[in-house]
């Protein structure tokens, strides 16, 4: 797409825009700038993706807003999905050595509760460490502290 035709419907989308999509509109953009400046994934700027680490837990924590809403108002299960696959893989990655990479051979996720409230957060644990294969645990919990999914992976460990 060209920067004109990209402008023009840029500037359709805010002039027909309610509150919410001027808010989703932002939150797309403040992804795209952060990509821009840090060079990370643009999924994690696009959700406010923020990452903890501390008394060895690994979290990943993203705000609810309208941009991870489904057409019922609560949090889209493929953004559930997405957390705990992007928590379990980093889990995976980082318990490799300097040279071998894990990809994700397999996800379950069991949706437990509505994701709502204002954020959720994933933690994840190594079950299964093989030379081959991982496999690895997860769950999403939501602001009050209730589990909303419980989910396993397994991981192909390969040489990069």
């Amino acid at each position: 797409m060209r920067k004109e035709d990209l402008s023009k419907l840029l500037n359709e989308c805010m002039e027909y825009a309610s509150d919410e999509d001027l808010h989703s509109l932002g939150q797309l953009l403040t992804g795209m700038r952060k990509k821009q400046e840090d060079g990370g994934p643009l999924l994690g700027g696009v959700f406010g993706m923020e990452w903890g680490d501390e008394d060895d837990t690994l979290t990943l924590s993203i705000p609810i807003t309208p941009l991870t809403h489904n057409s019922l108002g609560i949090v889209h299960g493929g953004i559930t999905a997405t957390m705990v696959d992007t928590i379990m893989g980093t889990l995976a990655n980082r318990a490799l050595p300097s040279g071998y990479g894990a990809v994700t051979t397999n996800l379950n996720v069991h949706y437990l509760a509505p994701g709502t409230g204002g954020e959720l957060t994933a933690k994840g644990q190594i079950i299964h460490h093989g030379t081959k294969t991982m496999v690895v645990e997860g769950k999403v919990i939501r602001s009050d502290g209730k589990i909303i999914a419980h989910s396993t992976g397994s991981f192909f460990i390969f040489k990069k």
